[in-house]
């Protein structure tokens, strides 16, 4: 079984625990790998770049999931991603109430920066969601991180990374009362307005029947 997988069981069981309180936050953060040549100004301003352009990817896919996706209920998320200088893992809990969202701050911004840590091209990241309606009923869905956004996983596969025990690999008896259900789209606001956009425009605006050269 995957340490991902581990992870994912830990937080169903209410074992997950934060990184942060037991190494500290200067802990976690990346270490550069050593390297045999001198890194220049270039490289380190195209190196900030591309963070800061994978952390607003992250926030956008984040924000969509709470505004889109998740629904009222309270939510226990965690987000974790395999890099090559070791795991990262974060975890929050958060409750959507009508159009308001009770949210701890630091907390989502740390999720985030998991999210983009797993949307590196040699890394790998998933976001798991327990969630508790208001109807009573509870419920866990997952996404993987893949091509700089969440993408939604099957039921299937979800519940796969529930039904075997994290150290011995044993098949688990199914948790009652817990349903798996497969993800929904986590949509991308830009392209998405930008897509509806050219259908309302295909179906409202006639058609221009003029050779190119004469067209506005």
């Amino acid at each position: 079984m995957s340490e991902y997988q581990d992870h994912i069981r830990q937080s169903l069981d209410g074992t997950h625990h934060d990184p942060a309180e037991e190494l500290g936050i200067d802990e976690m953060r990346w270490t550069p790998a050593p390297v045999s040549e001198p890194v220049t100004d270039e490289a380190m301003s195209d190196a900030a770049e591309t963070a800061h352009a994978l952390l607003d990817l992250a926030a956008d896919a984040y924000l969509s999931l709470l505004n889109a996706v998740l629904g009222e209920g309270t939510h226990h998320m965690v987000a974790s991603a395999t890099t090559p200088h070791g795991e990262l893992i974060e975890g929050q809990e958060l409750t959507v109430i009508g159009d308001a969202v009770i949210i701890n701050e630091e907390a989502s911004m740390r999720v985030c920066a998991v999210i983009a840590a797993g949307m590196v091209g040699c890394a790998t990241g998933g976001l798991v969601v327990r969630t508790f309606s208001p109807d009573r009923s509870e419920f866990v869905r997952g996404w993987k991180v893949r091509n700089l956004w969440l993408r939604p996983l099957t039921a299937d596969a979800i519940q796969e990374a529930y039904s075997f025990h994290p150290e011995t690999d044993e098949p688990l008896a199914p948790e009652p009362g817990v349903e798996f259900r497969q993800a929904e789209r986590v949509p991308r606001p830009a392209q998405d307005q930008a897509e509806t956009g050219d259908r309302e425009a295909s179906r409202t605006a006639p058609r221009d029947n003029r050779p190119q050269n004469r067209r506005n």
